[in-house]
């Protein structure tokens, strides 16, 4: 792509106004409660991983909290380096610290530790480092339409703007349910509905989930209006592909991490001396308490039948079904705070099929038919799910609806 065609995306996907020079306030943040949304045009999905320190957790995070400060810091939450976003799946290259870092935690605890400080340790850090996958979507945000801009005599307006939201698993989830269910295009600007997202902290963790707005009885469609139509959508690989160096990440983690990276998971021999390393210099701090299982999200709640005959986007609802249902994890959305992340979920399971690790490929490499890959590598929720391919495809799923029936779910 060239230069000017570079810069023509970034022009169009600025809001319309001519003299307005720049625009503030078009990441959405998810207030707590009820959050009143219209998504727009097809969602772009990225990686990400959380690198700060979470105080409210105690909480070291990945990288020195000095790191997130200054002229010169990095962002706490970065795009994974090994997901090429253009294309929206894993680079052939790999050159993401943290992902190396996951690697390391999942070779060490594959030998199955026998100390438990040791084994603590590694099963936070593998919670900690894998990639949270997002959805990137265009929305209006029916709560707060407005998006800033600065006028050529340097004033701050309100004008419409479509906003930029980041939308986890469990949300994404209850969407994907909204679409199954109404079967109809619930984004189409004549035919659409509009969504309810609640962002939850009541409990361990935050959690969200969404579902249809209603109107009596029936869906509430709501039709783009003539200023929302005129309105130019964000390009999403554009204003949500920002790399940082991976080299600038390695510098800002915390020492017994930066060494960890630099182990060869191969040799097992440097494996050994690298954990005795980590676990000796973070003997002096509590380690990190290995992650709980919460419970599982709630199911997406019925929805009416749709009141139009509008078909379901081929393209949104065929990438949404083939997305693996990724748990969320110790990561954070991009305009999330540091205490928002969740944690991984089927923990329990995957510790009795940990021996499949040891020659499982890195789970953000893998660009293999799910039938290929190794069950371990399998993103699990801990329950049978028999219609979901990753479930039909695992060679533990016997063993998993055993262990489903034993505890009644």
């Amino acid at each position: 792509m060239s230069v000017l065609d570079r810069l023509a995306r970034v022009q169009a996907a600025r809001p319309q106004g001519g003299a307005f020079q720049r625009v503030r306030g078009i990441f959405h943040t998810w207030k707590a409660g009820k959050n009143h949304i219209r998504l727009a045009g097809d969602f772009t999905e990225v990686r990400t991983h959380f690198l700060a320190p979470s105080p409210k957790r105690k909480d070291r995070g990945l990288c020195q909290a000095t790191a997130f400060q200054g002229d010169d810091k990095i962002p706490q939450v970065i795009n994974c380096p090994n997901w090429d976003i253009a294309m929206e799946r894993p680079k052939k290259e790999k050159s993401c610290p943290i992902c190396k870092l996951n690697a390391v935690a999942r070779a060490v605890l594959a030998e199955k530790p026998a100390d438990p400080e040791e084994k603590a340790f590694f099963e936070a850090l593998r919670s900690a480092t894998r990639a949270t996958s997002t959805l990137k979507w265009n929305i209006i945000d029916r709560d707060d339409p407005n998006v800033e801009v600065e006028g050529p005599d340097g004033k701050p307006q309100k004008v419409l703007g479509f906003k930029i939201a980041s939308i986890g698993p469990e949300a994404a989830r209850d969407i994907l349910g909204i679409f199954q269910q109404v079967q109809a295009d619930i984004q189409d600007p004549d035919t659409g509905i509009d969504i309810e997202v609640t962002r939850d902290d009541s409990g361990a963790r935050t959690s969200y989930s969404a579902r249809a707005v209603i109107a009596g009885t029936s869906l509430k469609v709501t039709p783009f209006t003539k200023e929302e139509r005129a309105l130019a959508l964000h390009d999403l690989k554009v204003r949500c592909g920002r790399q940082t160096d991976p080299d600038d990440v390695l510098a800002a983690m915390h020492e017994d991490l930066r060494q960890l990276v630099e182990t060869d998971v191969k040799d097992s021999d440097d494996v050994d001396a690298a954990v005795q390393q980590a676990v000796e210099e973070v003997s002096a701090a509590p380690a990190p308490a290995p992650a709980a299982r919460p419970a599982p999200a709630p199911a997406a709640r019925p929805a009416p039948a749709a009141p139009t005959a509008a078909r379901v986007p081929a393209s949104v609802l065929d990438r949404l079904q083939k997305r693996p249902a990724t748990p969320a994890s110790a990561t954070a959305p991009v305009d999330a705070p540091a205490d928002e992340d969740s944690l991984p979920l089927g923990e329990d399971l995957k510790k009795k099929v940990t021996a499949a690790d040891a020659d499982a490929p890195d789970q953000q490499s893998s660009e293999q038919s799910v039938p290929a890959q190794a069950a371990a590598d399998y993103v699990c929720f801990g329950t049978i799910d028999e219609t979901h391919p990753e479930c039909k495809a695992c060679q533990f799923n016997q063993q998993c609806a055993v262990e489903k029936a034993k505890k009644g779910k």
